[in-house]
């Protein structure tokens, strides 16, 4: 499948972009109204968002996923009238500031909240030159490196659970956006890319596993498996979307040739395996597929590494761009819905004591809350040439 005509699709790209504009703005207004504290829970029914009284960033049971929703703010106010922008930016920064001051206070209790960080401080810090949110961005970082396990040199997904995975890269953006301020703290997110590398979560084919066990008191493992997979021989699709993206944004960082060899080689694999109508179904080897849920999440995640990867090694452009274009172009077409909530996600097949904590509905679909801010970053990056607001190395070179 090709791009549509240039003008004809930038005009739709612009449409969709301004449906998930709307949404966002609906949000702000009704975090506006909200006691101070307050943050909106994402809703994997609905894609919509109910008011808590404080921000938790200790469970995947109760995640909020304030940080996609903060980033999505800081996003879509790019190119808002100024009425909309300065509400979007009242309210991504309401949002920074309850999530900055939490963790600036104490490591997390789960790793996801590296990227409530990442999309609501350092990106908010960096869009509007706030101090503060800077400075809380900077002690979040550290704390989070609190959670660092120097004996595997590698971040885990829950501290003091055996289990390294793919999916944790997403959340260790904040370490290279603080790397301009102490070149140091880069350190982590390369070691830990590093180690995932060195201990196999790529095969052979450029295909990944999603998790790693390791021998108990030493960086040997045990096993490669995968959690919301079909099979530990089959391919996770938000899985291999994640190294995409890590590997991408690591090469990006650091400008390490495995990292952009890793990067490549999955990405490849990705593209190679998609199915005609380019969004895949959760896993790539489930053989009751097409009677198995989509993952659009995973192709939101896909077109934006592959943008990225155009971008920061232009010899992958000739593939990688226009693999990402027909991808947001299936998206905005048949999953994206009037009101900028991208449907048709899935968490795939939880192991038994996270689905039974009532996460997701496999084998019917959700909204996934990774899906709610990158479809936001696919059209951003499709519609902008200055897209250094999302850069990963400390120079800020355009990405």
């Amino acid at each position: 499948m090709t791009a549509a005509p240039t003008a004809a699709r930038t005009q739709t790209l612009d449409d969709a972009l301004d449906s998930v504009r709307a949404g966002a703005v609906a949000v702000a207004r009704r975090l506006e109204r909200a006691p101070a504290g307050a943050v909106p829970a994402f809703s994997y029914r609905t894609g919509g968002h109910s008011m808590e009284d404080a921000y938790d960033p200790d469970a995947w049971s109760r995640f909020q996923w304030v940080g996609f929703l903060a980033g999505r703010m800081w996003l879509a106010a790019e190119d808002a009238e100024p009425g909309e922008r300065a509400e979007l930016h009242a309210a991504a920064g309401r949002l920074a500031r309850t999530v900055g001051e939490v963790l600036a206070a104490r490591p997390p209790g789960f790793s996801a909240a590296g990227s409530d960080l990442f999309y609501a401080v350092c990106l908010g810090a960096r869009a509007t030159g706030d101090a503060e949110l800077a400075t809380l961005a900077l002690a979040g970082t550290r704390r989070y490196a609190e959670n660092f396990v120097p004996e595997l040199q590698a971040f885990l997904q829950v501290p003091g659970v055996n289990r390294a995975v793919v999916d944790t890269g997403l959340n260790l953006l904040p370490f290279y956006w603080a790397a301009g301020h102490d070149p140091a703290l880069r350190d982590y997110a390369e070691w830990h890319n590093q180690t995932l590398l060195r201990c196999g979560i790529i095969r052979d084919d450029g295909s990944v596993f999603q998790a790693l066990e390791f021998h108990e008191g030493t960086d040997r493992v045990r096993r490669r498996w995968s959690m919301q997979g079909f099979s530990n021989d089959t391919t996770w699709a938000r899985g291999q979307s994640w190294a995409m993206h890590n590997y991408t944004g690591a090469y990006e960082a650091t400008g390490r040739v495995d990292f952009l060899d890793a990067a490549r080689a999955t990405s490849r694999w990705y593209l190679d395996h998609l199915p005609h109508d380019r969004v895949p179904f959760y896993d790539f080897g489930d053989p009751a597929a097409p009677a198995v849920p989509r993952d659009s999440c995973s192709a939101a995640i896909s077109a934006c590494a592959l943008l990225r990867l155009a971008d920061v090694d232009p010899p992958s452009a000739s593939w990688a761009r226009p693999g990402s274009e027909a991808i947001i172009d299936a998206l905005v077409r048949d999953h994206l819905s009037p009101g900028g909530v991208l449907l048709h996600g899935s968490w795939g097949r939880l192991p038994p004591e996270k689905a039974g904590a009532g996460i997701g509905r496999f084998p019917l679909e959700d909204v996934m809350p990774y899906g709610h801010y990158w479809i936001t970053e696919a059209l951003y990056r499709s519609l902008r040439a200055d897209r250094s607001l999302l850069a990963l190395d400390e120079n800020g070179r355009t990405s």
